[in-house]
């Protein structure tokens, strides 16, 4: 990786050339989509090693991007946006933002933009990569919020918006969240009451581990309940826990549900002061139980995505123009729980 450095530019000034060329008349997707890989390999091989360079591809490449979104060429669009994900999430966070990115900002949030459904995975990205590195003030917050309810408005785009959602949950202050997640929830459980299909049942229950798991047990039943009285344990017994005995979470999503089921275990009180709580959380245990001891859990495993460029093949997908290079593992929202069994046991333990 290290050779690629002293010939990067040189390689990126030729690609660039290309790309000014065929952004004329982009009547050729196959060589597009190469194109746009060869950016991103180089990025990724020269940033991953050295992410000061970032700066330097940044200056080198903004100026065409920036051409290609001013001239509203949709074939290029989403592959750009992959590639300002990937060079933000390479960017030290030292360096801030920087100009360019702060001023792009501002038109991601445009509703407009949003509409293509090609540019929806790309740009929810790009929103995560601002979030994780900090750049969303506060008095950008309701646009991002307003962003994701779009977008989990929509079955074709629900996916984008809970990936955007976990990010949210996670990279936003807890306090500035708490004030703003209860139309949230009511807005999750509008859709979850007109159209409960088993994808979004698998995307609202995950979300529901992963907000107990950061925020804590008490916090998710005082809130659903303060939506509709007993809310909390109708979500539990109807919704959350018959998802699981049919449907097995795996690898990263069954670690998430580990844990939150482990915080509704150990610090919910509530749930064992009548039989209809204290049945409830004999299933809970029971879910963590059959996720644990699954074959097919695979908790261990360290992503999400397999990132060995050479047991992956790269070709064009005219239905998303996906970036093989610029693609990145899922991320473990509880990296710094190494055991969740061990802690199951602990909260067991001090019940």
């Amino acid at each position: 990786k290290e050779d690629i450095v002293p010939v990067t530019a040189t390689v990126l000034d030729k690609l660039t050339c290309a790309l000014a060329r065929v952004s004329k008349n982009p009547r050729n997707p196959h060589f597009n989509h190469y194109m746009f890989e060869s950016i991103a390999v180089l990025v990724k091989h020269v940033c991953s090693v050295a992410a000061q360079h970032t700066e330097a591809f940044e200056k080198l490449l903004f100026p065409p991007f920036q051409t290609v979104l001013s001239a509203n060429i949709e074939e290029f669009s989403p592959y750009v946006f992959q590639i300002l994900s990937q060079l933000l999430e390479y960017r030290p966070m030292e360096g801030g933002l920087g100009e360019a990115y702060t001023m792009l900002l501002d038109p991601l949030l445009h509703p407009v933009l949003w509409e293509r459904k090609g540019n929806v995975p790309a740009l929810t990205r790009l929103l995560q990569a601002y979030l994780n590195k900090g750049g969303v003030s506060e008095g950008k917050v309701d646009s991002v919020l307003g962003v994701f309810q779009k977008l989990v408005a929509s079955s074709a785009n629900e996916v984008s918006g809970f990936d955007l959602l976990g990010t949210i949950i996670q990279a936003i202050p807890r306090e500035s969240m708490l004030r703003r997640v209860k139309p949230l929830f009511q807005v999750l459980l509008a859709r979850l009451q007109h159209k409960k299909t088993p994808r979004f049942l698998r995307l609202i229950t995950q979300f529901f581990a992963l907000f107990v798991g950061k925020y804590d047990s008490s916090t998710f039943i005082e809130l659903v309940n303060s939506i509709q009285t007993g809310l909390g344990f109708v979500l539990l017994s109807n919704i959350w826990l018959p998802r699981l005995e049919s449907d097995t979470p795996k690898r990263i999503d069954a670690k998430v549900q580990i844990v939150g089921l482990t915080k509704l275990i150990g610090n919910t009180p509530l749930l064992l002061t009548d039989i209809n709580g204290q049945r409830i959380w004999s299933q809970c245990l029971s879910c963590v139980l059959k996720i644990l001891i699954s074959p097919d859990s695979n908790i261990s495993a360290s992503s999400d995505v397999d990132n060995e460029e050479n047991e992956t093949e790269i070709s064009y997908d005219p239905t998303y123009s996906r970036l093989h290079f610029a693609s990145i593992p899922k991320v473990d929202p509880f990296a710094e729980v190494k055991d969740p069994a061990q802690d199951l046991v602990k909260s067991l333990h001090v019940l």
